[in-house]
């Protein structure tokens, strides 16, 4: 998806096409495009601790049991 994104400001940007054109081109909607247009890619970012699932509720009992 971050590759469509930079595709779409591109195109808008750089080539000059409208929203509707670079909608019809990529299959996204008009709205997705004014999304991709509105934000910037700020790279990736890295998590301190992975957080637990919601399901995972009973492995971490079993964690506490087990100290």
């Amino acid at each position: 998806m971050v590759d469509q994104y930079d595709y779409i400001r591109t195109a808008h940007r750089v080539y000059g096409k409208k929203i509707k054109q670079i909608a019809r081109q990529t299959g996204h909607s008009k709205n997705t495009i004014k999304k991709a247009l509105r934000s910037e890619h700020s790279g990736y970012k890295f998590r301190i601790k992975q957080p637990y699932p919601v399901l995972d509720e009973a492995a971490m009992r079993r964690k506490k049991n087990q100290k």
